[in-house]
């Protein structure tokens, strides 16, 4: 019989502790969800932004605001992302769900400051590639649009910098 209590007691305490441990276990919250995040960048027609969500609610309506007032609304799509041109925005824009939190995606300047960053790196990096493949080409290759200044100014310091390094 002392046997037997000696195993009772040895067992009983690791009984109790691992039903204890996995309620435990189980009982963990899951990780939270991310917050709702946007920006803004300018589109290749003047005074349009493209505004940009994601970690919005899937397949619900994302009102989408600047200074001048509402500039419209789109759906988030299955993985809460989104994406919407606007015409005339100003000042700060914005978007927000029913019932979520106002989310704040940046300025009308801000989108038009990031667009030119990105039209000189891209202009930058083909002037570059171009002089690097053949030092007697310095000509960006053209099409029927447009080119934006900011790529150009980057194309012909890309090709300068390629120039000096290379040739």
């Amino acid at each position: 019989m002392n046997g037997r209590r000696v195993r009772l007691a040895v067992l009983a305490p690791l009984t109790v502790s691992s039903l204890a441990w996995g309620a435990v276990t189980f009982s963990a919250p899951t990780a939270a969800a991310a917050s709702p995040s946007c920006s803004v960048t300018s589109t290749n027609t003047p005074g349009n932004l493209q505004v940009s969500g994601r970690d919005f609610r899937p397949n619900k309506s994302v009102a989408v605001e600047s200074a001048n007032g509402s500039e419209g609304s789109v759906k988030a799509d299955a993985t809460g992302r989104f994406s919407l041109t606007v015409t005339g925005a100003s000042g700060t824009v914005s978007a927000q769900q029913i019932g979520g939190p106002v989310v704040g995606c940046g300025t009308a300047a801000e989108g038009e400051q990031k667009n030119a960053r990105e039209q000189f790196r891209e202009g930058f990096r083909q002037g570059f590639a171009t002089v690097r493949e053949n030092c007697d080409k310095r000509e960006r290759q053209r099409g029927f649009a447009r080119v934006d200044e900011n790529f150009e100014r980057g194309f012909n310091a890309g090709a300068d910098a390629a120039a000096r390094r290379f040739c």
